[in-house]
């Protein structure tokens, strides 16, 4: 099993809504930026944002309300399947200090080819650097 790799986002002060707390449409954009780090990386296969990439599920349940502050929250996120063409990430938004679990779910993505606009096999290289 892949280890979980965790990245640390600052909230924005827009992020929240009128009710005080991190608007649930802000969850997906904070997930969004942390799989484009841990997908940013230096090693072979973690070029696969640049070979062609696509969301294809994303759920996410709330577990306790998220205010805006100013330290970073984490988010962790695990490969827990790998396909033929897709993967999904476990995902969890957390705050490493206190333990408290803001919100969880998975987030599944698709190989594409945006030349052909279909999907594709992940490479070889790809699917290592998804086991690693």
């Amino acid at each position: 099993m892949p280890s979980e790799r965790v990245v640390d986002i600052h909230l924005r002060w827009g992020d929240s809504d009128s009710f005080d707390h991190v608007n649930n449409v802000e969850f997906f954009r904070i997930l969004e930026e942390a799989r484009v780090r841990v997908h940013s990386g230096a090693e072979p296969g973690s070029d696969i944002l640049e070979n062609g990439l696509l969301v294809g599920e994303q759920k996410l349940t709330y577990r306790t309300p998220l205010h805006y502050r100013q330290a970073p929250i984490q988010v962790g996120l695990t490969v827990d399947h790998i396909g033929g063409a897709s993967f999904r990430f476990a995902c969890r938004i957390f705050d490493r200090e206190t333990g408290a679990l803001f919100a969880e779910g998975h987030v599944t993505s698709v190989a594409f080819n945006f030349d052909t606009h279909s999907t594709r096999k992940l490479t070889d290289n790809e699917r290592k650097w998804l086991e690693a």
